[in-house]
Parts: structure tokens; sequence; C-alpha cells
């Protein structure tokens, strides 16, 4: 199992490039797009329907880079967590965020431990998930009501240029009314275009964060499954897997013990052939040295050793 922040990395970093495309695109064409948004005698109002469509999606994409950046936080938290679970540290969760997503699933499943209850992953991730979608309410809020923004400008502008269409025919001499309507027209161009390409670019950030937010919820499962149930609770398969590993241990431990029997008796019977083997080089050495002391008596004509009577007893 990998866990990695690149995902959240990636989705900020296209955003950085998205804003700097677009701010290079903006001054290559800013005349093209002054005659657009600005020219016109409802000017005022065409910018006033695109300045908010504009806020509108820069404020969900702030939203939006929070929350990456955010879930590029409990990423980092959950490798470590991982990290200290693999290497088997008695306090895997000091020097972590205690209000991080997975400090809190481990501390959940301890408590449920604690207290002799059995543990539902299921329903844990599934708290998790609803409290993770409801951070991204105004996020989906935005991305609901972005084109209807365009819609509404589009409305408002066609309903400015049938202003302009009605007083025209009131008084066909009155050719002002016909830069009202052409200005209408313009507007409510203009608007639909910002609409699509706001919507468009806000759908894909969106969708990318939602892919992040299930990465990051799937890993979280992952390593509750894999590192976090295995080392605080205990089930009847586990028990019955450790008693099994137990039986085994000492199945080997017992085996060893059979060779290591084994080999003291092997070594002691070779030692007590040393032992033997030892005293009859002795005993042969005694022989030897009395025969020299003999022979060197009768070699010299020496007399024979006095006999020793001090411990002969006279009664």
């Amino acid at each position: 199992m990998t866990i990695t922040k690149a995902s959240s990395r990636s989705v900020l970093f296209q955003m950085l490039i998205f804003l700097l495309a677009i701010a290079i695109l903006l001054l290559m064409q800013k005349k093209t797009l002054y005659d657009l948004y600005v020219s016109g005698d409802v000017s005022r109002t065409g910018l006033l329907l695109n300045g908010m469509i504009i806020v509108l999606f820069l404020f969900g994409l702030v939203r939006i880079v929070m929350v990456l950046l955010g879930y590029a936080r409990e990423q980092e938290i959950l490798i470590r967590l991982a990290d200290n679970l693999k290497e088997n540290v008695r306090r895997p969760t000091a020097n972590l965020p205690e209000g991080s997503l997975a400090v809190k699933r481990f501390e959940q499943i301890r408590w449920v431990n604690q207290h002799n209850a059995p543990v539902n992953q299921a329903a844990l991730a599934a708290s998790l998930n609803a409290s993770e979608s409801s951070r991204l309410t105004l996020i989906r809020f935005v991305h609901n009501i972005l084109i209807l923004t365009g819609v509404f400008g589009t409305v408002v502008s066609l309903s400015i240029a049938l202003v302009g269409a009605s007083g025209l025919l009131d008084s066909p001499e009155a050719m002002h009314n016909m830069s009202t309507i052409i200005g209408g027209m313009s507007t409510a161009l203009s608007t639909t275009i910002t609409a699509i390409i706001c919507f468009i670019v806000y759908a894909y950030f969106f969708l990318r964060l939602n892919d992040v937010k299930t990465r990051l919820l799937s890993s979280i499962e992952d390593v509750t499954s894999l590192y976090i149930l295995p080392r605080i609770t205990h089930t009847e398969q586990s028990l019955i897997r450790d008693v099994a590993k137990l039986t085994i241990a000492l199945r080997q431990a017992a085996e060893r013990m059979s060779e290591v029997e084994h080999n003291f008796i092997e070594a002691g019977a070779r030692l007590q052939a040393a032992v033997d083997a030892m005293h009859s080089q002795v005993d042969n050495v005694g022989t030897n040295m009395q025969e020299i002391k003999t022979l060197v008596r009768a070699g010299f004509r020496l007399p024979a050793m006095p006999r020793d009577t001090s411990q002969d007893d006279t009664p």
C-alpha cells in the first residue's frame, strides 16, 4: 500500500498553471476583451453581472484550494502514523495533531476496544465520509449555481434589450434605443461565455477534489485494516491465529531443546571418555616412573629405598 501527497499537489499545480495561462491570455487579448465586456451603453450592467460570476468562481476556487491543502496535510499525517505503526512505536500518535482524521480514527478504535465492544469499521467509514462531504457543501453550492448565474445574466441582458426594443417601437425616431438593444445583446453574450468557461474550469477542479477526497478516505480505511485493527483489537479469528503461532513456536522451541539435550549428552560422553583416557595415561606414567627409578638404582648400584616403617604400628 502506497500513500502519497502527489494527488493534492498535482491538482494545486494544475491550478497554478491555469491561473498563469489565464493571466497570459488576458494580457494578449486585452483589447478584444475590453470591447466585449466594457464597451456599450450598458457596460455597467455587463460589468456587474460578469463580475458577480467571476467573484463566485474565484470564491469557490479559493475554497477548493483550502480543502486541497488540508487534504495534503492529512495525507502527510497518515503517512507518519502508518510508519509509526509499521515500526511498532509505543505511542504511534505522539507528536501528531489530535484533530487530524487519522489520529481521530486511531483514538476511536482504541476507545471502542477499551470498552470491550466490537469495532464496526463500515460505520466508522460511513461517518467519516458524511463528515467530509459536509465540508464540501459550499463548493457544491457554487458548482450548482455557477451556470445559473450565467443564465441569470443572459435573461437580465435580454430583458434590457427588449426594453430598448419596445422604446424603439414606440418612437422610431429615438435611435438611442438601438444602442441599448445592441448593448443588452452584447452583455447577454458576454455573461453566457463567462459563465460557461468558469463552469467548465470549476467543474474539472471540483471532480479532481472529489478524487483526492476518495483517495484519502480509501487510504485511511487501508491503514485501519492493515495496521490499526491488528494492533489494537483482538477478534476470535486473530486469537486463534495467535494460539496457532504460539503452538508452532513452542513446538520449534521443544525441538531445539531436544537437539540441545542430545548435544549435551554427546558432549558428556566425549568428556567422560577424555577423563578415562587421562586416568589411564596418569596410571601409565606412574608405572613408567617406578620402572625408571628401579633401573637407575640398578645402573648406579644404589641401595634400595629404605622401607617406610613409620606407619607400621607395633602392638
